[in-house]
């Protein structure tokens, strides 16, 4: 079984759209009171599924579409799924468990049957680490909006020029013990690997970030810190007008010391780190990592 540990990880969206909210014209979910930018955990675990198709995993949380070409319900899925490998409802669980990678590890919400499973790994809420731009644009689209037209039509759209967010996760290992779901190492390594190559390899002209930092700590018991709140961001510019990773300073100091105070309880601290962030407060014992 795998060892419970938690995750941090640091990544940034340049002229782009992190997280739309489509109940307010797909402007970027923004803290109205803060200024910084919100990302959902079902936005951060996309990306983790996209890369888990490409690389030919087994995803049961994906669009899907019926014989007419409409997408499915979960309940309608879950038929589809039972019937052609001839699952009883009793054995629903443990196959999708068996099956399929984001189950075991995300958990999933089944309508009918009503089946709800816990993953052990959850994903928070991200946010930006400083107040950001949000950007209203426009520009001429390469076709008319309708027939009859001498002009092409416009196109809209909200976008942050940039913004460098923070992400918390966490693996138990007591609630995948609890739930009888055997979680491997190799498991989580598919996860990290999901993660980090996910937020690479999905580009679009609304999605454009890169994965910057994640920090891995690996207990050798369940006594996690329950937050991971001891990185600290050294801004050369005021917030409003960073545009780039070059223009933020990383600080490890507090993780560092943490390891220390907590040696006894942890097993192994991994910090992959890209390239062009600039990173002080290392400790040796860290076990460094290229993104």
């Amino acid at each position: 079984m795998a060892k419970t540990r938690e995750y941090v990880l640091l990544w940034d969206s340049t002229m782009a759209i992190p997280n739309g909210d489509m109940l307010n014209d797909n402007r970027p979910r923004q803290d109205e009171t803060t200024g910084e930018l919100e990302v959902s955990d079902v936005r951060i675990k996309r990306f983790v599924r996209d890369e888990w198709i490409n690389k030919g995993l087994d995803v049961l949380v994906q669009t899907v579409e019926d014989d007419k070409g409409k997408i499915m319900t979960c309940s309608a899925l879950i038929s589809k799924i039972s019937k052609e490998n001839k699952i009883k409802e009793e054995q629903l669980v443990e196959y999708l468990l068996d099956k399929y990678i984001d189950v075991k590890l995300f958990g999933a919400v089944i309508t009918k049957p009503k089946k709800d499973i816990m993953g052990p790994l959850q994903i928070t809420w991200s946010r930006s680490v400083h107040e950001a731009e949000v950007k209203f644009i426009q520009g001429n689209a390469a076709y008319a909006g309708s027939e009859g037209k001498s002009q092409a039509s416009i196109w809209s759209k909200y976008i942050t020029p940039y913004a460098l967010f923070k992400t918390y996760g966490v693996y138990n290992d007591k609630v995948a013990r609890r739930q009888g779901i055997k979680v491997e190492e190799d498991d989580l390594k598919l996860f990290v690997e999901g993660l980090l190559d996910g937020m690479k390899n999905y580009r679009s002209t609304s999605k454009n970030q890169m994965p910057r930092m994640l920090v891995e700590v690996i207990y050798n018991n369940n006594k996690i810190d329950g937050e991971l709140n001891y990185i600290d961001f050294i801004k050369k510019v005021d917030d409003l007008e960073i545009r780039d990773i070059g223009q933020v300073e990383v600080k490890l100091n507090k993780l560092s010391k943490y390891y220390d105070d907590n040696k006894e309880n942890i097993d192994l601290v991994n910090i992959y780190i890209h390239s062009n962030l600039n990173v002080e407060g290392l400790h040796e014992d860290f076990n460094i990592k290229t993104i």
